[in-house]
């Protein structure tokens, strides 16, 4: 009888052995099956909460600009720049000038100027230009050598500057641009 017992035991243990390792495959099963749904719903939340913190980001940032349309120029609105006559100083391509700088440590300027002004408004500027010819040579030599490189380094002031000194001397019209086709300050 004790040797039944150990038969009908050895029987059941394999029948549970069996039984268990069908139920731990199963499991196993399931257990990776539930890991993997697991990664794919954190995988989804991620990616729902970086578009959700772009938006508010973007939104955020963009709070200030609300117009998304560009602004309708009116028809009358023109950039054109007006047609100057331009006086060359006796040559076509302009009066090759040289100064010297007011510096301790001199520098020469070199410019090829050139006076725009309204043909149409003044009609008799041309012939006062080249009437003071020499005294608007004078004066323009005179400002470059009563400055310094310094101050001669912002064209723009230097021009808007010259106009003004120009346009003092002038009396049938005034200047309205001045060109410089050349203009170095060199070093000697």
């Amino acid at each position: 009888m004790s040797d039944e017992n150990f038969a009908i035991d050895d029987t059941l243990d394999t029948e549970n052995a069996e039984a268990i390792g069908s139920s731990r495959a199963r499991r196993g099963i399931s257990e990776r099956l539930a890991k993997l749904l697991m990664l794919i719903a954190i995988g989804i939340v991620a990616v729902l909460l970086s578009i959700t913190i772009s938006f508010l980001t973007y939104r955020y940032m963009d709070r200030g600009n609300r117009s998304r349309q560009f602004p309708v120029l009116s028809e009358n609105y023109t950039t054109e720049v007006p047609d100057y006559f331009t006086w060359d100083f006796l040559t076509g391509e302009g009066y090759d000038l040289r100064a010297q700088t007011a510096d301790v440590e001199q520098y020469t300027v070199s410019a090829k100027i050139k006076l725009g002004y309204d043909s149409e408004r003044y009609k008799d500027l041309s012939a006062e230009l080249t009437t003071k010819n020499d005294a608007l040579m004078d004066t323009i030599r005179f400002y470059f050598s009563t400055r310094t490189r310094e101050q001669l380094n912002d064209e723009i002031a230097v021009k808007n500057e010259l106009m003004s000194k120009i346009n003092s001397l002038l009396s049938r019209g005034e200047v309205e641009q001045i060109l410089f086709l050349q203009y170095q300050i060199i070093g000697i």
